[in-house]
Protein backbone atom coordinates (compact mmCIF):
# COMPACT_ATOMS: atom_id res chain seq x y z
CA UNK A 1 0.00 0.00 0.00
CA UNK A 2 0.89 3.38 -0.64
CA UNK A 3 1.95 6.26 1.96
CA UNK A 4 -1.08 7.77 2.11
CA UNK A 5 -1.30 12.13 1.43
CA UNK A 6 -2.42 13.27 5.27
CA UNK A 7 -3.82 16.66 6.12
CA UNK A 8 -1.18 18.50 8.31
CA UNK A 9 -2.15 19.01 11.87
CA UNK A 10 -1.87 23.06 12.09
CA UNK A 11 -4.69 24.54 10.42
CA UNK A 12 -2.90 27.91 9.57
CA UNK A 13 -2.85 28.14 5.56
CA UNK A 14 -1.12 31.23 4.14
CA UNK A 15 -3.16 33.15 1.58
CA UNK A 16 -6.32 33.85 3.05
CA UNK A 17 -6.77 37.42 5.12
CA UNK A 18 -10.03 38.48 6.65
CA UNK A 19 -11.37 42.01 5.61
CA UNK A 20 -12.22 44.07 8.25
CA UNK A 21 -15.82 44.85 9.58
CA UNK A 22 -17.29 46.17 7.12
CA UNK A 23 -20.20 49.44 7.75
CA UNK A 24 -22.81 47.22 5.52
CA UNK A 25 -22.33 44.29 8.10
CA UNK A 26 -21.25 41.48 5.61
CA UNK A 27 -18.37 39.53 6.32
CA UNK A 28 -15.16 38.77 3.93
CA UNK A 29 -11.73 38.23 3.20
CA UNK A 30 -9.62 38.06 0.21
CA UNK A 31 -7.82 34.79 -1.27
CA UNK A 32 -3.75 35.26 -2.89
CA UNK A 33 -3.21 32.41 -5.29
CA UNK A 34 0.15 31.75 -5.96
CA UNK A 35 0.32 32.61 -9.70
CA UNK A 36 -0.39 36.15 -8.53
CA UNK A 37 -4.05 36.01 -9.09
CA UNK A 38 -6.68 37.45 -5.89
CA UNK A 39 -10.47 36.42 -5.14
CA UNK A 40 -12.66 38.58 -2.98
CA UNK A 41 -15.29 36.41 -1.39
CA UNK A 42 -18.07 38.56 0.41
CA UNK A 43 -21.03 36.67 2.35
CA UNK A 44 -24.22 37.82 3.90
CA UNK A 45 -27.39 38.55 4.01
CA UNK A 46 -28.40 40.96 1.19
CA UNK A 47 -24.86 41.11 -0.14
CA UNK A 48 -26.04 40.78 -4.31
CA UNK A 49 -27.97 44.53 -3.65
CA UNK A 50 -24.14 45.61 -2.76
CA UNK A 51 -22.48 43.84 -5.60
CA UNK A 52 -22.24 46.95 -8.08
CA UNK A 53 -20.39 48.42 -5.10
CA UNK A 54 -18.52 45.06 -3.96
CA UNK A 55 -17.50 45.09 -7.81
CA UNK A 56 -16.08 48.64 -7.85
CA UNK A 57 -14.24 47.54 -4.81
CA UNK A 58 -11.84 45.21 -6.68
CA UNK A 59 -11.47 47.89 -9.96
CA UNK A 60 -14.12 46.70 -11.94
CA UNK A 61 -15.69 49.70 -13.50
CA UNK A 62 -15.85 49.21 -17.20
CA UNK A 63 -18.99 47.73 -19.33
CA UNK A 64 -20.81 44.52 -17.88
CA UNK A 65 -21.63 41.74 -19.35
CA UNK A 66 -24.48 40.41 -16.80
CA UNK A 67 -24.99 36.74 -17.63
CA UNK A 68 -28.08 35.41 -15.89
CA UNK A 69 -29.66 32.13 -15.63
CA UNK A 70 -33.34 33.09 -16.90
CA UNK A 71 -35.65 31.34 -14.16
CA UNK A 72 -33.86 33.57 -12.27
CA UNK A 73 -36.04 36.54 -14.07
CA UNK A 74 -39.11 35.04 -12.48
CA UNK A 75 -37.89 33.62 -9.13
CA UNK A 76 -35.67 36.59 -8.44
CA UNK A 77 -37.64 39.26 -10.17
CA UNK A 78 -36.42 42.50 -8.15
CA UNK A 79 -32.94 41.28 -7.66
CA UNK A 80 -32.55 40.41 -11.38
CA UNK A 81 -34.41 44.00 -12.82
CA UNK A 82 -32.58 46.17 -10.09
CA UNK A 83 -29.13 44.34 -11.01
CA UNK A 84 -29.83 44.41 -14.71
CA UNK A 85 -30.58 48.24 -14.29
CA UNK A 86 -27.22 48.84 -12.72
CA UNK A 87 -24.98 46.52 -15.08
CA UNK A 88 -26.02 47.56 -18.49
CA UNK A 89 -28.76 44.76 -19.10
CA UNK A 90 -29.86 41.77 -17.96
CA UNK A 91 -28.20 38.75 -20.76
CA UNK A 92 -30.31 35.76 -19.85
CA UNK A 93 -29.35 32.09 -20.63
CA UNK A 94 -31.75 29.37 -20.74
CA UNK A 95 -28.91 26.81 -19.05
CA UNK A 96 -29.52 23.33 -17.43
CA UNK A 97 -27.12 20.33 -17.39
CA UNK A 98 -28.03 18.92 -20.76
CA UNK A 99 -27.28 21.66 -22.19
CA UNK A 100 -23.92 22.73 -20.12
CA UNK A 101 -22.30 23.10 -23.84
CA UNK A 102 -19.44 24.62 -26.01
CA UNK A 103 -22.15 25.66 -28.07
CA UNK A 104 -23.49 27.18 -24.90
CA UNK A 105 -20.51 29.01 -24.13
CA UNK A 106 -19.85 30.23 -27.90
CA UNK A 107 -23.50 31.95 -27.67
CA UNK A 108 -22.57 33.39 -24.26
CA UNK A 109 -19.49 34.77 -25.80
CA UNK A 110 -21.74 36.24 -28.84
CA UNK A 111 -23.85 38.04 -26.37
CA UNK A 112 -20.77 39.42 -24.86
CA UNK A 113 -19.30 40.67 -28.11
CA UNK A 114 -23.18 42.09 -28.76
CA UNK A 115 -23.11 43.67 -25.72
CA UNK A 116 -19.73 45.49 -26.35
CA UNK A 117 -17.52 43.98 -23.93
CA UNK A 118 -14.27 44.58 -24.04
CA UNK A 119 -10.83 43.49 -22.26
CA UNK A 120 -11.37 46.55 -19.90
CA UNK A 121 -15.23 44.89 -18.70
CA UNK A 122 -16.14 42.25 -16.74
CA UNK A 123 -18.80 39.24 -16.81
CA UNK A 124 -20.85 38.71 -13.64
CA UNK A 125 -22.75 35.22 -13.40
CA UNK A 126 -25.76 35.11 -11.27
CA UNK A 127 -27.29 31.66 -11.13
CA UNK A 128 -26.42 28.11 -9.92
CA UNK A 129 -23.08 25.63 -10.39
CA UNK A 130 -24.05 24.93 -14.05
CA UNK A 131 -24.42 28.98 -14.96
CA UNK A 132 -21.17 30.44 -13.14
CA UNK A 133 -19.39 26.85 -14.60
CA UNK A 134 -20.27 28.28 -18.39
CA UNK A 135 -20.08 31.78 -17.81
CA UNK A 136 -16.82 31.48 -16.21
CA UNK A 137 -15.54 29.46 -19.30
CA UNK A 138 -16.73 32.03 -21.35
CA UNK A 139 -15.30 34.77 -19.48
CA UNK A 140 -11.52 32.70 -19.79
CA UNK A 141 -12.19 32.28 -23.28
CA UNK A 142 -14.00 35.64 -24.39
CA UNK A 143 -10.72 38.03 -25.39
CA UNK A 144 -8.48 35.51 -24.54
CA UNK A 145 -10.08 36.43 -20.66
CA UNK A 146 -11.52 39.41 -19.01
CA UNK A 147 -12.60 39.64 -15.28
CA UNK A 148 -15.69 37.72 -13.89
CA UNK A 149 -17.44 37.84 -11.12
CA UNK A 150 -19.41 34.78 -9.38
CA UNK A 151 -22.79 35.51 -7.60
CA UNK A 152 -24.05 31.89 -7.28
CA UNK A 153 -27.58 31.18 -6.08
CA UNK A 154 -27.75 27.93 -4.92
CA UNK A 155 -26.43 27.00 -1.77
CA UNK A 156 -24.59 24.31 -3.37
CA UNK A 157 -22.78 26.41 -5.97
CA UNK A 158 -22.43 29.36 -2.79
CA UNK A 159 -20.33 26.24 -1.23
CA UNK A 160 -18.89 24.62 -4.12
CA UNK A 161 -18.93 26.15 -7.92
CA UNK A 162 -18.30 29.75 -7.00
CA UNK A 163 -15.05 29.79 -5.40
CA UNK A 164 -11.62 27.72 -6.92
CA UNK A 165 -11.82 28.89 -10.89
CA UNK A 166 -12.80 25.40 -12.14
CA UNK A 167 -15.04 26.40 -15.37
CA UNK A 168 -16.34 23.72 -17.39
CA UNK A 169 -18.66 22.34 -20.07
CA UNK A 170 -19.83 18.90 -20.70
CA UNK A 171 -18.59 16.56 -23.32
CA UNK A 172 -20.83 13.11 -25.42
CA UNK A 173 -18.03 11.55 -23.32
CA UNK A 174 -18.40 13.31 -20.13
CA UNK A 175 -19.20 15.63 -17.45
CA UNK A 176 -16.80 18.88 -17.49
CA UNK A 177 -14.29 17.46 -19.70
CA UNK A 178 -13.25 20.40 -21.29
CA UNK A 179 -12.76 24.07 -18.95
CA UNK A 180 -10.54 26.06 -17.73
CA UNK A 181 -9.41 27.44 -14.41
CA UNK A 182 -9.97 31.26 -14.22
CA UNK A 183 -10.39 32.75 -10.76
CA UNK A 184 -12.99 35.20 -10.12
CA UNK A 185 -11.87 38.61 -9.49
CA UNK A 186 -15.07 38.42 -6.64
CA UNK A 187 -17.25 35.50 -5.09
CA UNK A 188 -20.53 36.98 -3.77
CA UNK A 189 -22.63 34.84 -1.81
CA UNK A 190 -26.24 35.71 -0.27
CA UNK A 191 -27.88 33.44 1.86
CA UNK A 192 -30.98 35.63 1.65
CA UNK A 193 -31.82 34.57 -2.09
CA UNK A 194 -31.66 30.64 -0.88
CA UNK A 195 -35.42 30.58 0.40
CA UNK A 196 -36.52 29.82 -2.87
CA UNK A 197 -34.93 27.22 -3.72
CA UNK A 198 -36.90 23.51 -2.70
CA UNK A 199 -35.91 21.65 0.21
CA UNK A 200 -34.29 18.87 -1.80
CA UNK A 201 -31.90 21.22 -3.31
CA UNK A 202 -31.44 23.14 -0.25
CA UNK A 203 -30.26 19.66 1.26
CA UNK A 204 -28.06 19.26 -1.92
CA UNK A 205 -25.99 22.06 -0.36
CA UNK A 206 -26.13 21.18 3.02
CA UNK A 207 -24.59 17.63 1.75
CA UNK A 208 -21.46 19.82 0.83
CA UNK A 209 -21.27 22.02 4.19
CA UNK A 210 -21.37 18.73 5.88
CA UNK A 211 -18.56 17.21 4.37
CA UNK A 212 -16.60 20.36 5.09
CA UNK A 213 -17.34 20.13 8.43
CA UNK A 214 -16.16 16.36 8.67
CA UNK A 215 -12.93 17.86 7.54
CA UNK A 216 -12.37 20.55 9.64
CA UNK A 217 -14.71 19.84 12.51
CA UNK A 218 -13.18 22.51 15.15
CA UNK A 219 -13.17 25.30 12.79
CA UNK A 220 -14.98 28.17 14.61
CA UNK A 221 -18.23 28.93 12.48
CA UNK A 222 -19.38 32.55 13.90
CA UNK A 223 -18.29 31.35 17.70
CA UNK A 224 -18.94 27.78 17.47
CA UNK A 225 -16.78 24.69 15.83
CA UNK A 226 -18.06 23.98 12.63
CA UNK A 227 -19.39 20.07 13.42
CA UNK A 228 -21.15 21.41 16.42
CA UNK A 229 -22.92 23.94 15.04
CA UNK A 230 -23.72 21.80 11.79
CA UNK A 231 -25.47 18.60 14.21
CA UNK A 232 -27.05 21.65 15.67
CA UNK A 233 -28.32 23.89 13.41
CA UNK A 234 -29.36 21.41 9.79
CA UNK A 235 -32.60 21.17 9.85
CA UNK A 236 -33.23 24.78 10.72
CA UNK A 237 -30.83 25.51 7.80
CA UNK A 238 -32.79 23.03 5.72
CA UNK A 239 -35.65 25.31 5.89
CA UNK A 240 -33.96 27.76 4.31
CA UNK A 241 -33.39 30.26 7.16
CA UNK A 242 -30.63 33.24 6.22
CA UNK A 243 -29.40 33.98 9.42
CA UNK A 244 -28.83 30.05 10.15
CA UNK A 245 -27.27 29.59 7.14
CA UNK A 246 -25.02 32.05 6.68
CA UNK A 247 -22.38 30.72 9.50
CA UNK A 248 -22.65 27.31 7.68
CA UNK A 249 -21.67 28.70 4.42
CA UNK A 250 -19.22 31.21 5.58
CA UNK A 251 -16.92 28.81 7.38
CA UNK A 252 -17.61 26.26 4.42
CA UNK A 253 -16.46 28.62 1.93
CA UNK A 254 -12.90 29.69 4.31
CA UNK A 255 -12.07 26.55 4.30
CA UNK A 256 -12.48 25.75 0.18
CA UNK A 257 -10.80 29.08 0.53
CA UNK A 258 -7.41 27.97 2.15
CA UNK A 259 -7.55 25.07 0.35
CA UNK A 260 -7.29 26.45 -3.20
CA UNK A 261 -5.22 28.97 -1.77
CA UNK A 262 -2.36 26.38 -1.72
CA UNK A 263 -3.35 24.50 -4.22
CA UNK A 264 -5.05 26.14 -7.03
CA UNK A 265 -4.88 23.40 -9.57
CA UNK A 266 -4.92 20.75 -7.85
CA UNK A 267 -1.26 19.58 -7.38
CA UNK A 268 -0.16 16.59 -6.37
CA UNK A 269 2.97 14.31 -5.38
CA UNK A 270 4.45 13.71 -8.43
CA UNK A 271 4.39 16.67 -10.63
CA UNK A 272 7.00 19.42 -11.28
CA UNK A 273 5.86 21.68 -8.19
CA UNK A 274 6.32 20.59 -4.38
CA UNK A 275 3.26 18.89 -2.98
CA UNK A 276 1.11 21.28 -1.52
CA UNK A 277 0.64 21.38 2.13
CA UNK A 278 -3.36 20.59 2.00
CA UNK A 279 -4.35 19.18 -1.05
CA UNK A 280 -7.49 19.96 -3.22
CA UNK A 281 -8.64 16.54 -3.31
CA UNK A 282 -9.58 16.37 0.42
CA UNK A 283 -12.71 18.19 -0.77
CA UNK A 284 -13.10 15.24 -3.42
CA UNK A 285 -14.60 13.37 0.39
CA UNK A 286 -17.39 11.12 -0.37
CA UNK A 287 -17.53 12.18 -4.24
CA UNK A 288 -15.28 9.38 -5.23
CA UNK A 289 -18.71 7.43 -4.72
CA UNK A 290 -20.80 9.98 -5.04
CA UNK A 291 -19.43 10.65 -8.62
CA UNK A 292 -19.77 6.86 -9.42
CA UNK A 293 -23.85 7.01 -8.54
CA UNK A 294 -24.33 10.09 -10.42
CA UNK A 295 -22.51 8.23 -13.66
CA UNK A 296 -24.27 4.87 -13.02
CA UNK A 297 -27.44 6.51 -12.90
CA UNK A 298 -27.41 8.73 -15.68
CA UNK A 299 -27.28 11.83 -13.92
CA UNK A 300 -30.71 11.64 -13.71
CA UNK A 301 -31.65 10.19 -10.59
CA UNK A 302 -29.57 11.83 -7.52
CA UNK A 303 -28.70 14.86 -7.27
CA UNK A 304 -24.89 16.22 -6.85
CA UNK A 305 -25.58 16.66 -3.03
CA UNK A 306 -27.08 13.70 -2.19
CA UNK A 307 -24.92 11.30 -4.15
CA UNK A 308 -21.84 12.90 -2.38
CA UNK A 309 -24.20 12.60 1.08
CA UNK A 310 -24.60 8.48 0.22
CA UNK A 311 -20.40 8.66 -0.80
CA UNK A 312 -19.67 10.30 2.56
CA UNK A 313 -21.34 6.93 3.95
CA UNK A 314 -19.05 5.05 1.96
CA UNK A 315 -15.96 6.93 2.97
CA UNK A 316 -17.06 6.85 6.56
CA UNK A 317 -17.87 3.15 6.89
CA UNK A 318 -14.80 2.17 4.91
CA UNK A 319 -12.40 4.36 6.95
CA UNK A 320 -13.71 2.68 9.86
CA UNK A 321 -13.11 -1.11 8.19
CA UNK A 322 -9.62 -0.31 7.25
CA UNK A 323 -9.18 0.86 11.15
CA UNK A 324 -8.69 4.44 10.76
CA UNK A 325 -11.92 6.05 12.63
CA UNK A 326 -13.30 4.71 15.54
CA UNK A 327 -16.77 3.71 16.15
CA UNK A 328 -17.90 6.69 18.31
CA UNK A 329 -16.63 8.99 15.39
CA UNK A 330 -18.28 7.00 13.04
CA UNK A 331 -21.42 6.32 14.17
CA UNK A 332 -21.27 10.58 15.37
CA UNK A 333 -20.60 11.37 11.67
CA UNK A 334 -22.90 8.85 9.72
CA UNK A 335 -25.68 10.67 12.12
CA UNK A 336 -24.97 13.60 11.07
CA UNK A 337 -24.77 12.46 7.05
CA UNK A 338 -27.90 10.55 7.68
CA UNK A 339 -30.10 13.83 8.35
CA UNK A 340 -29.61 14.50 4.83
CA UNK A 341 -32.52 13.46 3.05
CA UNK A 342 -32.30 11.38 -0.15
CA UNK A 343 -35.15 12.05 -2.21
CA UNK A 344 -34.95 9.01 -4.83
CA UNK A 345 -34.44 5.08 -4.45
CA UNK A 346 -31.64 4.00 -3.45
CA UNK A 347 -31.31 0.57 -4.94
CA UNK A 348 -29.09 -0.36 -7.84
CA UNK A 349 -30.04 -3.31 -10.61
CA UNK A 350 -27.12 -5.39 -11.10
CA UNK A 351 -26.35 -3.35 -14.48
CA UNK A 352 -25.99 -0.27 -12.68
CA UNK A 353 -24.24 -1.55 -10.12
CA UNK A 354 -21.75 -2.73 -12.49
CA UNK A 355 -21.59 0.98 -14.50
CA UNK A 356 -20.89 2.20 -10.94
CA UNK A 357 -18.38 -0.08 -9.84
CA UNK A 358 -16.78 0.60 -13.78
CA UNK A 359 -16.85 4.43 -13.28
CA UNK A 360 -14.92 4.13 -9.80
CA UNK A 361 -12.14 2.09 -11.66
CA UNK A 362 -11.85 5.26 -14.12
CA UNK A 363 -12.26 8.02 -11.12
CA UNK A 364 -9.66 10.86 -11.86
CA UNK A 365 -7.95 10.05 -9.05
CA UNK A 366 -6.79 6.56 -10.17
CA UNK A 367 -3.07 6.55 -9.83
CA UNK A 368 -1.41 3.04 -11.14
CA UNK A 369 -4.42 1.29 -11.33
CA UNK A 370 -5.34 2.22 -7.91
CA UNK A 371 -8.59 3.87 -6.78
CA UNK A 372 -7.89 6.56 -4.26
CA UNK A 373 -10.44 7.31 -1.75
CA UNK A 374 -10.10 10.17 0.81
CA UNK A 375 -10.68 8.46 3.83
CA UNK A 376 -10.76 9.81 7.68
CA UNK A 377 -8.43 9.13 10.19
CA UNK A 378 -10.28 11.08 12.83
CA UNK A 379 -12.44 13.68 12.02
CA UNK A 380 -10.79 16.35 10.72
CA UNK A 381 -7.59 14.08 9.27
CA UNK A 382 -8.15 13.44 5.46
CA UNK A 383 -5.63 10.94 3.94
CA UNK A 384 -6.04 10.03 0.26
CA UNK A 385 -4.97 6.53 0.32
CA UNK A 386 -5.26 3.84 -2.46
CA UNK A 387 -7.94 1.18 -2.36
CA UNK A 388 -8.58 -2.53 -3.45
CA UNK A 389 -11.10 -2.92 -5.89
CA UNK A 390 -12.91 -5.44 -3.29
CA UNK A 391 -12.70 -1.94 -1.19
CA UNK A 392 -13.89 0.26 -3.42
CA UNK A 393 -17.40 -1.97 -3.69
CA UNK A 394 -17.74 -2.10 -0.16
CA UNK A 395 -17.56 1.43 -0.10
CA UNK A 396 -20.43 1.17 -2.96
CA UNK A 397 -22.71 -1.18 -1.09
CA UNK A 398 -22.15 0.68 2.15
CA UNK A 399 -23.69 4.12 0.72
CA UNK A 400 -26.09 2.56 -0.53
CA UNK A 401 -26.57 0.23 3.37
CA UNK A 402 -26.64 -2.96 1.11
CA UNK A 403 -25.22 -5.72 2.51
CA UNK A 404 -21.77 -6.21 1.47
CA UNK A 405 -20.67 -8.60 -0.72
CA UNK A 406 -17.74 -9.93 1.18
CA UNK A 407 -19.45 -11.61 4.01
CA UNK A 408 -18.75 -8.84 6.72
CA UNK A 409 -21.29 -6.35 8.34
CA UNK A 410 -22.03 -2.77 8.44
CA UNK A 411 -21.21 -1.11 11.97
CA UNK A 412 -22.85 2.49 11.66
Amino acid sequence: MSTPDAAPASASVAGVQTLPARRDGLAGFDVQFASGVRTRCVTGAGALGHLPALAAEVGLTGTSGFLCDARLVFVQRALVESLGKQLGGTLARPVREDRKSLAEVEAMAEVLSARGLSRDGFVVALGGGVLTDLAGLAAALYQRGVPWIAAPTTLLSQVDAGLGGKTGANLRAGKNLVGAFHQPRLVVCDPAVLATLSLRERFSGLAEIVKCALLDPARDADGEPFLDRCERTLDRAASGDAATLAPLIAAALRLKAEIVATDEREGESGSATPRPARLRAFLNLGHTVGHALESATGYTRFTHGEAVALGLRGALLLSQKRGLLDADETARAVALVSRIAIDAPRGLTGEERAAALGALARDKKVRDGAVRFVLLAGLGAPQLQAVSADEAAYALDAALTLSPRNGSTFTP
